[in-house]
């Protein structure tokens, strides 16, 4: 049981020994709901991160540099997730900006179940682009490790963090902080097309 769930049925326990019966339907029953929607989600979010073909580590090579090939596939894989959400990718950057301000006023990143914490309406749109980015690493032979690595390497090219949010079984990729002028070269020229992308790549896709 994910870590938050447990710790909202904490409260919610607490809340049944001093709310009362009142307490119960105005505090407790939505507590409850809500810590339930959180753990479906969660459960679903594992689920789908399952169904990614290509399994295990990732290591880069030796140079531990992006190549063509793989910024290649990276660059179709991601148009396709984009294609897929259609008009739902231009909610998705809403939610990411809105997010993006409250962090920069508070301090501090954000995981994956924190960002459908604060934002309830979220969880939809993450599972609908994460549906969409299991097809597109099936389709285009990446691995969720891979595929992390590629992402980050090439945002990292353009000057750009991202969140790198993840959950269940996707660990975080491990990588150089040095880009070589190659690898800056060949990213920059697809800044535009990277950019439309980058609310997914922000939430960890």
């Amino acid at each position: 049981m994910p870590k938050f769930l447990v710790g909202c049925l904490v409260v919610v326990a607490v809340l049944v020994v001093g709310g009362g019966t009142a307490g119960y339907f105005f505090v407790i029953k939505p507590a409850w709901n809500f810590a339930s929607e959180m753990g479906q989600f969660a459960e679903e979010y594992q689920s789908l991160n399952a169904e990614v073909e290509r399994t295990g580590p990732y290591s880069p090579g030796a140079d531990a540099r992006l190549d063509s090939e793989q910024f290649g596939r990276f660059l179709v894989a991601q148009s396709e997730m984009r294609t897929g959400m259609e008009l739902r990718l231009a909610e998705l950057e809403e939610k990411w900006q809105a997010m993006k301000a409250d962090m920069d006023q508070g301090g501090g990143d954000l995981n994956i179940v924190e960002m459908v914490t604060a934002y309830r309406d979220l969880g939809g749109l993450l599972l609908e682009a994460k549906r969409n980015q299991v097809q597109a690493l099936n389709r285009h032979e990446f691995s969720l490790q891979e595929w992390a690595w590629v992402r980050n390497r090439a945002y990292q090219a353009l000057g750009e963090e991202v969140a790198v949010a993840s959950f269940g079984e996707q660990a975080p990729a491990q990588f150089s902080r040095q880009v070589s002028d190659e690898e800056i070269a060949m990213v920059s020229e697809h800044r535009e097309a990277l950019m439309e992308g980058y609310a997914l790549a922000w939430f960890g896709l």
